[in-house]
């Protein structure tokens, strides 16, 4: 097992972990403790765990492999680790999840998105791209809605004669007022609030990974 691990961390450039505990701790928090604790927060990384006492397993993504392993990809995988654990076969779950892992690293990312990896590295960088479609239908709303402005202006203020100017009389028809005021601050409150973090149990993607989890 430690071997596999090696293996797949090697070809995915990023640290690869199973880890099983029995304690009461939701899985998908142990997950994101453990993984930040071994990489570092945010970087590259994916962790199985499976809890035991609480029949729960997780699997948890961060840096690069998040892109690998979107919401949809983990549910797949876990198609293949929970039916194992359910019939005791935690070795086949194990190697189902290191199959897994590996083999949605090789079919790389899904997207339709342009990137690069770095091969000693494993970084991504998503480059941008416009499509000429794209580019045609912005060309023509844009000309669509500039030429309405235009005309639209143009059949508000148009002059009777094409050489007339109209000139306005500002001296006649102006009109200027001055006050004078002075603000005094009274007092100045501060206040503080509590923002509840969202339950770290939800799977799907997020900022700083991608995950999700299930009974066993």
């Amino acid at each position: 097992m430690v071997q596999k691990a090696q293996e797949v961390a090697q070809i995915t450039k990023a640290g690869v972990f199973v880890v099983t505990t029995e304690n009461d701790i939701s899985a998908g928090d142990y997950a994101r403790t453990y993984l930040a604790d071994k990489v570092g927060s945010g970087n590259n990384g994916v962790v199985l765990v499976i809890n035991m006492n609480l029949r729960k397993v997780y699997i948890w993504a961060t840096g690069n492999m998040k892109y690998y392993l979107p919401s949809s990809r983990i549910n797949a995988t876990l198609d293949v680790v929970q039916p194992a654990l359910s019939d005791n076969d935690n070795i086949g779950a194990v190697n189902g999840f290191f199959d897994k892992v590996e083999h949605y690293y090789q079919a790389g990312i899904p997207t339709s998105r342009k990137y690069t990896v770095n091969p000693e590295t494993g970084v991504v960088t998503f480059h941008r791209s416009f499509q000429p479609l794209n580019i045609l239908i912005a060309g023509i709303v844009a000309l669509i809605v500039g030429g309405s402005f235009v005309w639209t202006i143009y059949r508000r203020y148009q002059m009777k004669g094409s050489h007339s100017i109209w000139r306005y009389d500002y001296g006649a028809n102006g009109k200027l007022e001055l006050n004078e005021q002075q603000d005094v601050l009274v007092n100045t409150f501060i206040t503080t609030r509590r923002i509840p973090r969202p339950s770290s149990n939800s799977g799907g993607s997020s900022g700083g990974g991608s995950g999700g989890g299930r009974s066993f």
